[in-house]
């Protein structure tokens, strides 16, 4: 692998023998070339394998990692990110592709701007609606994207991997919507945000038996966990922070009555994000 890359993209592979070299062409077609491909295969019973060895063959900057049994997009993606060599990470699904060849010039463009820890990109989806999402100087501040994220996958973004790293921010595994959880997460922590305003994927909604297509319980239950974790990075959050302003509150308060003084100005809060217990993030899994 080479030194200095630029951008590290992470492809995690289940039994997509029919769309894994489709993804892969959608990155080897780019005119910005300073990259490596990470393909994680999470142990698929199909020629996924195969098909990602034979690809690794014909491209010196292609990186593949074997799971000798299935273990979920989540850890997967944790197990490419650990290997990752590039400035910056980007997420790839192994049946979607990469909007068109000028795409990675495009973030690159942008990062080295202004150098942020988080750039915020559209999506273009492919059947259905075929909706194009943008981001844009409204829509991308931290506060709407914690309000309301425009579009939570985390293949809609580029993250600095020092900022990752530092901060610990990994994927919760063995479950749905983890991307829900790791974009928040990564927004809350962030000191600097971007966006670009085109897309950089086509997310593909067509294919039989993906995960978003497949009805199932366990999605279900899997949202309000995700939920959960949420709201512990919230309220509790919130609560720690609150409570540890409150002797500095009442000194200036009794210091106002004291001298007479007009009602305070209080210090504007120093927000500090809350890491969730390691012990209670398991018993949630």
């Amino acid at each position: 692998m080479r030194k200095n890359v630029k951008f590290s993209i992470v492809i995690c592979a289940y039994n997509v023998e029919d769309y894994i070299e489709r993804a892969v062409e959608s990155i080897d077609r780019q005119d910005f070339k300073n990259y490596e491909m990470i393909i994680v295969n999470d142990g698929s019973t199909d020629r996924t394998y195969k098909k990602i060895k034979l690809i690794q063959s014909k491209h010196k900057n292609v990186l593949v990692i074997n799971n000798s049994k299935n273990v979920g997009l989540g850890a997967s993606r944790n197990r490419g990110v650990k290997k990752a060599s590039g400035e910056y990470v980007l997420y790839l699904d192994c049946d979607d592709t990469i909007y068109d060849e000028k795409t990675l010039t495009k973030v690159e463009q942008v990062i080295d701007k202004q150098s942020p820890d988080i750039v915020y990109m559209g999506v273009q989806y492919i059947g259905g609606s075929n909706r194009l999402y943008l981001p844009n100087k409204e829509n991308s501040t931290k506060e709407a994207r914690l309000a309301c994220d425009m579009h939570f996958a985390v293949s809609s973004k580029c993250f600095r991997r020092e900022f990752l790293i530092k901060n610990d921010i990994t994927f919760l595994t063995d479950t749905y919507y983890e991307d829900m959880l790791y974009s928040m997460k990564a927004t809350i922590l962030a000191t600097k945000i971007t966006y670009g305003e085109f897309p950089f994927y086509n997310y593909y909604r067509d294919r039989e038996g993906s995960i978003m297509s497949t009805p199932s319980l366990r999605r279900c239950t899997d949202m309000y966990k995700i939920m959960e974790h949420i709201m512990r990075l919230y309220v509790m959050s919130f609560i720690k922070n609150e409570t540890n302003s409150i002797p500095q509150k009442i000194d200036i308060i009794l210091d106002a009555i004291k001298n007479n003084k007009k009602s305070p100005v209080l210090p504007k809060r120093n927000y500090k994000f809350v890491k969730e217990d390691e012990g209670e993030r398991k018993n949630a899994n």
